[in-house]
């Protein structure tokens, strides 16, 4: 059997990671499709980036067929520089700068070389990505890839609304925790008020966009309510991220959702997703409807604000770096193809990243790659 596949739970039907992730993808592209047929702009959009989707697996099919796992989606950390301090912020606890963040032209490049091989989709994280300031200029020259920077939104201007509106395969997503007493405990005073405006200034410009929620056990409750959901929704909000929350923080442990706030949570979103028109995702949970993780190339790798490929966001190791070698060669990394080839102890079906928590073996693969 292929490395990359797995039977299922009734062990009849062979599954193939990155082709399962392909087909959802295509079906996330399809409802943004459905949802926008009243917004001909929109809709021709995502006709066309379902179009540029296609053309694009052939080109991971083609890398493939030459034993490099390109995944359609990458998540990159353009900066490790961010105007919030967070509590239990993993970019803050894991990622801390040792050489220095590529400048404006090497993450052009990152994207140009994305682009090439045929990356569909990358969430732009940091840090918050607005500080830098050729970001939607950079973003806004790869249409054939779907952008969505997660922001806490205190940076953008009218300048970046009017360069949003030229670029519609850019969708900001806006982070909350809930209302004002949760969004601001966390992340600082006026933080909610802020976001609140921005998305009405969103709606009102005729921008998608989507929110972001890191789901605890204390704001369980508050935020998968239907009011809090009916809130954004008459809003115009288009996606709904809820971002499990992880105890990088020691001390943090308390935060985790409970196994039965992580199974409520997926039947809630399933609910909504037949009622709202809206895409209702979660990480990690989401993955468990994948058949477990996606990191490695499965689905994504994870590149940091100083381009080491990393398996993901929970899991900063790395034996190949676009300092040194380009992107097309970094995802030949032993220590991703050695964490595909045991995709079966990294079971998410408890809500929490299967990497951070077989975080021990992961750094054992790296150092021995290293070592190599």
């Amino acid at each position: 059997m292929d490395k990359e596949t797995r039977t299922d739970e009734s062990g009849r039907q062979p599954l193939n990671y990155t082709e399962w992730f392909n087909d959802h993808f295509k079906i996330g592209l399809k409802q943004i499709l459905k949802f926008s047929l009243d917004n001909p702009r929109m809709a021709a959009l995502m006709a066309g980036k379902l179009a540029r989707f296609y053309f694009a697996s052939r080109r991971r099919k083609y890398w493939k067929e030459r034993g490099v796992q390109v995944p359609p989606m990458l998540i990159y950390s353009v900066t490790s520089e961010c105007n919030l301090d967070c509590a239990g912020c993993y970019a803050k606890v894991l990622h801390a700068p040792r050489h220095g963040e590529f400048n404006a032209e090497k993450f052009a490049d990152v994207l140009r070389q994305a682009d090439e091989i045929g990356v569909s989709y990358i969430l732009t994280a940091g840090g918050e990505p607005f500080i830098r300031p050729e970001l939607l200029d950079v973003l806004g020259k790869h249409p054939n890839i779907i952008f969505t920077p997660f922001t806490n939104g205190l940076l953008i201007n009218e300048e970046h609304i009017r360069k949003l509106r030229q670029n519609p395969h850019v969708i900001p997503i806006v982070s909350f925790e809930g209302y004002e007493l949760e969004t601001d405990k966390r992340r600082g005073a006026g933080v909610y008020d802020n976001g609140l405006a921005l998305i009405e200034r969103f709606q009102q410009a005729g921008i998608y966009y989507g929110v972001s929620i890191t789901t605890t056990r204390g704001n369980f409750e508050t935020i998968t309510d239907r009011v809090f959901i009916e809130r954004l929704a008459a809003r115009d909000c288009k996606v709904f991220f809820f971002i499990n929350y992880i105890p990088v923080e020691k001390g943090s442990e308390d935060m985790v959702m409970t196994q039965q706030q992580v199974n409520a949570l997926n039947r809630v979103m399933e609910i909504y997703r037949q009622e709202y028109p809206a895409l209702f995702l979660a990480f990690p949970g989401s993955e468990i409807d994948f058949g477990g993780c996606l990191a490695a190339g499965k689905g994504f790798v994870h590149i940091n604000a100083e381009g080491d490929v990393e398996p993901c966001p929970f899991s900063p190791y790395s034996d190949a770096s676009l300092r040194d070698m380009p992107l097309i060669e970094a995802l030949r990394s032993p220590l991703l193809r050695k964490i595909r080839e045991n995709d079966i102890r990294l079971d998410e079906s408890n809500g929490l990243c299967a990497l951070w928590q077989n975080r021990e073996w992961v750094a054992d693969l790296a150092a021995t790659d290293k070592h190599v």
